[in-house]
């Protein structure tokens, strides 16, 4: 008698039980529609103490951004701000800036304070800080000019798995970061509008607020006006970014004239777009036959879910090295999860200085590191 109940009520929860797992899958889904973190720059800060006794008049900022080496931008961030005070009193100014940024601070002209690109001492911090005085003695009005250098790597999403192609079939060699870069720009209430220009040598978009609608890579200048202390994020996407990719390992069965034998692969493959595959590989029967092959293959950029799974299909152009030296065409698919793939070929062989044609098929448990 007590079973049917238990029974009726596991039932019930049922409904549940599905809706909790629709949602559970379709968090990663939503997991890559975040903002992208990036370094922060921020205006000159003043203590609780002194800040009804100051005010800023003017703001103006600037970001310049070219590419750089190793696939990071050299970025230059400028800003300009008036400030007014009403007592005659030292004001202490506190001016954080992101970790690694050469950056230099000038009262009315003259240098305050300066700081060498360097890595924090204490690790989990991204942003450090400089201080300057603003001397009793000079007039009741300044202007605070502030330039960093720094070179911007990829962004950080921290709700992204970074799925992308390099990501999923090489977890150890390729990094877990997305092809956009990102710099975060966190204005003040005061004054009422601000002016803000983006040069950029790259395609960009812009996220929060939608002070600009993005470019193809030019210099656009705004005069804004500020309805709160929202911070701006600034993205730069670059979509035909070449990532390192990945060694790659194969092991299983081929068939050719000689009958069934063992076949074994090794070689690198890489990315660029992250929608086409470039690898370059020897493959070998152990025996007698070592070709190589460079190829090419078309897959998904990003996988939206890690439950579906990562395939596709490509070319090849074999060259047979062992045991006679002949060009070939390789037609291939492959399908599998992360970094495990099953690699299904077939080439063909056309007659070639006397010898005949010659197909050749394999079947292959393909990784990736």
């Amino acid at each position: 008698m007590t079973s049917r109940p238990r029974s009726l009520a596991l039932l019930r929860l049922l409904p549940l039980l599905a809706a909790a797992v629709a949602l559970a899958g379709s968090r990663p889904a939503r997991a890559c529609d975040c903002i992208r973190i990036g370094p922060t720059f921020h205006p000159p800060y003043v203590p609780e103490a002194f800040a009804a006794a100051v005010t800023t008049s003017e703001e103006v900022a600037g970001l310049t951004c070219r590419p750089a080496r190793r696939g990071k931008l050299a970025c230059t961030w400028t800003a300009r701000y008036a400030l007014t005070r009403a007592v005659a009193t030292d004001i202490p100014l506190t001016f954080a800036y992101p970790t690694g940024a050469d950056i230099v601070i000038r009262l009315d002209g003259e240098v305050a304070a300066s700081s060498i690109a360097a890595l924090d001492p204490r690790f989990g911090i991204d942003q450090r800080e400089l201080f300057v005085t603003w001397p009793a003695g000079q007039a009741s009005r300044t202007v605070v000019e502030i330039r960093a250098e720094l070179v911007l790597g990829t962004a950080i999403c921290g709700c992204d798995r970074a799925r992308t192609t390099n990501r999923r079939r090489h977890p150890l060699v390729s990094p877990a970061s997305l092809p956009d870069y990102a710099v975060v720009y966190q204005p003040q209430e005061q004054p009422e509008s601000m002016r803000l220009s983006l040069d950029f040598r790259r395609p960009w978009r812009e996220y929060k607020p939608g002070l600009f609608r993005g470019g193809k890579g030019r210099r656009i200048t705004r005069d804004l006006r500020k309805d709160d202390d929202d911070p701006a994020t600034f993205a730069f996407k670059t979509p035909l970014r070449l990532d390192p990719g990945g060694p790659i390992a194969g092991v299983g069965l081929g068939f050719s004239p000689e009958g069934l034998r063992p076949r074994l692969r090794l070689g690198w493959e890489l990315a660029w777009p992250q929608v086409l595959v470039h690898s370059l590989v020897i493959e070998t029967d152990a025996r007698a036959r070592v070709a190589v092959i460079p190829a090419w293959e078309l897959t998904y950029p990003r996988i939206p879910h890690p439950i579906i799974p990562d395939s596709g299909i490509g070319v090849g152009v074999p060259v047979q090295l062992a045991p006679l030296a002949r060009p070939g065409v390789r037609v291939f698919a492959r399908l599998g999860w992360f970094w495990c793939h099953v690699l299904g070929t077939f080439d063909i062989y056309p007659a070639f200085r006397g010898a005949p044609p010659e197909r050749l098929g394999s079947l292959m448990l393909q990784f990736g590191l």
